[in-house]
Order: structure tokens, then C-alpha cells, then sequence
């Protein structure tokens, strides 16, 4: 995996949280803002990239997204984890199904599971 400066992938306005989330501050986090605030590129660069963190430190963790509508999911939450793993250059390293609709850490079979 080529290395990726966060700085160009994450928003400044989200660097404090995602500073807390990886020193293990919180459990959870409400996000707020608006259209075009970069909530949804955040969550979608923090899920995978805390998931291959975890694996590093042999933590297997799994992830869930839900979405209230399912048929929204592929065109929103799911089409935005594909772009976060591109940009942060992973994108080898999972395996995106989409029947069940899921995404596999290849090294470790950890999962993002989509529902709605």
C-alpha cells in the first residue's frame, strides 16, 4: 500500500476528531454540518482506515453502516467507502461485493456490512 498523507484526503475541519478517534478518546461520535460539510468522505476514509489499523495491531474489528432507506446504499455510503479506499490507495486490499452487499479486508476477512 503506497503511503498517503491524510492531510490530502481528510478536511482540516475534521483533523481534532480524527486525532480523538486514534487515540481511542471516544466510542462514539455524532457528526454535525450540513451539504457539503465532508461529513460523509470523513466516516468513509475513518471506517476502513480504523479497520486496517486494528488488523495491524492484530484487533480483527468489523463495521456496519446503515443507511434508513436501503435503497440508497449503494449510490451513497458504499460508492463513498470505494472512493476512501481509492484515495487511500487500499483499494486492492478489499473485496467489494455487492450481493450481500459488503466489503472484505482481503488480509484478514474483517467486514463492512451495508443495511438498510
Amino acid at each position: 500500500m503506497p503511503e498517503v498523507r491524510l492531510s490530502t484526503v481528510l478536511a482540516p475541519a475534521f483533523a481534532p476528531v480524527h486525532r480523538d478517534i486514534r487515540h481511542g478518546r471516544h466510542t462514539h461520535y455524532w457528526m454535525h454540518g450540513g451539504r457539503g460539510s465532508c461529513k460523509s468522505s470523513f466516516v468513509g476514509v475513518e471506517i476502513p482506515l480504523g479497520m486496517m489499523r486494528d488488523a495491524a495491531a492484530g484487533e480483527l474489528t468489523n463495521a456496519v453502516v446503515f443507511r434508513r432507506y436501503g435503497n440508497n446504499l449503494r449510490e451513497s455510503v458504499y460508492e463513498q467507502i470505494l472512493w476512501a479506499l481509492d484515495r487511500l490507495g487500499a483499494a486492492a486490499l478489499w473485496y467489494a461485493g455487492v450481493s450481500p452487499m459488503q466489503m472484505v479486508y482481503r488480509p484478514t476477512g474483517q467486514r463492512i456490512l451495508f443495511r438498510g
